[in-house]
């Protein structure tokens, strides 16, 4: 991710689409954490950070990286306590079962859903670049469970149906073409009992 520019890429998605956020805020999904030197030191320093991973030891490298504390969850069954101001996920989607993850996202309550996606160019269907060969585990990953690009449309239409209306996006660009796409989704105030 570092090496095409994604990792650069996602941080500064992650620090404009979060600004202004207060209270407690989850990155699900947050893996070694590649993104995090790219941040300011002082990113999110007024929130109570936790990212989340179902690997223990991609947790330990990541807290080389970024002060926070860190939780062995996995995206798709969390079983955190609800109650965030803000949960992001960047490029986990693709990895995963999306609406599964997203659903059991939905269950934490968050008030923001904060999603960062790879877009291609029209004529690269697949999520990994032809000809590119992915970097250490991923390369596992990709030959086992290889990503898939997410439906943004349906992406939208999922959280819709869960009471999240899209409030902002914004797009960075990588190489190959291609972009990693910001989504911030807000949570629609529950309807007051009459």
């Amino acid at each position: 991710m570092a090496r095409i520019g994604q990792a650069e890429a996602n941080a500064f998605l992650l620090r404009d689409l979060l600004e202004g956020v207060a209270g407690r805020v989850l990155i699900a999904g947050a893996g070694t954490g590649q993104m995090f030197p790219y941040l300011p030191a002082d990113f999110l320093a007024a929130c109570q950070v936790t990212c989340s991973d179902v690997n223990p030891v991609f947790l330990a490298r990541l807290r080389e990286r970024f002060a926070c504390q860190t939780v062995v969850d996995d995206i798709e069954d969390s079983r955190l306590l609800p109650g965030f101001a803000a949960i992001a996920v960047v490029l986990v989607l693709e990895h995963v079962d999306w609406r599964r993850a997203l659903d059991s996202l939905v269950r934490l309550q968050p008030e923001q859903l904060v999603l960062i996606v790879q877009r291609n160019p029209a004529d690269v269907a697949a999520a990994v670049t032809p000809g590119r060969l992915p970097p250490g585990t991923m390369r596992v990953f990709a030959g086992e469970a290889p990503p898939h690009l997410i439906p943004v449309p349906e992406l939208v239409e999922l959280l819709n149906a869960r009471g999240f209306t899209l409030l902002r996006e914004d797009a960075r660009a990588v190489q190959d073409g291609k972009s990693m796409r910001g989504l911030v989704f807000t949570r629609e105030p529950q309807s007051l009992p009459r």
